[in-house]
């Protein structure tokens, strides 16, 4: 088995951090140390988080004794055409409310502050269920509210845009 950080072969970098992690010994905090960085931005790499910073993955492939590798690969961003149960909505995008127990109602009582934080702090998986249920409409509004920063805007403009062009003008 190569040490290598290798998304690919391992599932996800996150799953593969922990993994060598592991094999060492370390705690979260041992390797925040080595790398600089807090327990708990490696606790969010290690479980889900998938916007990584280069330099942070650099320091921790280092810090790791590895190489990191990236590759860019065609990505298909494939979201359902069919509607997502509320339920379903509300279990995938539940982490992402870490301070408020996501209900269905919320939903639909307070849709710009849901997609507003799906936006800011959610997954392309958890953006496609957002996308799925809501609607591209209301998505597209979310991404210009004021409280929506800048990077985090054309982020995902260009993966809205990317789905849209696949589905050829389909709603998302």
């Amino acid at each position: 088995m190569s040490d290598n950080i290798d998304a690919a072969a391992h599932g996800t970098i996150g799953l593969r951090i922990k993994q060598l992690r592991n094999e060492r010994g370390w705690s979260l905090a041992g390797l925040a140390r080595r790398v600089g960085t807090s327990a708990p931005t490696l606790h969010r790499y290690e479980n889900g988080w998938d916007r990584f910073e280069l330099g942070t993955l650099r320091k921790i492939a280092s810090a790791l004794g590895v190489r990191l590798e990236v590759r860019l690969v065609g990505a298909k961003t494939r979201w359902s055409s069919r509607p997502t149960p509320p339920s379903r909505v509300v279990r995938v995008l539940a982490p992402l409310f870490w301070d408020h127990d996501l209900s269905e109602s919320d939903l639909d009582d307070y849709p710009g502050w849901v997609l507003e934080r799906v936006l800011m702090f959610g997954n392309p998986r958890q953006v496609g269920e957002a996308a799925n249920y809501f609607g591209a409409g209301p998505i597209l509004e979310a991404i210009e509210r004021r409280g929506i920063d800048d990077r985090t805007r054309n982020y995902w403009r260009l993966i809205l845009e990317g789905a849209r062009d696949e589905t050829q003008g389909a709603e998302l």
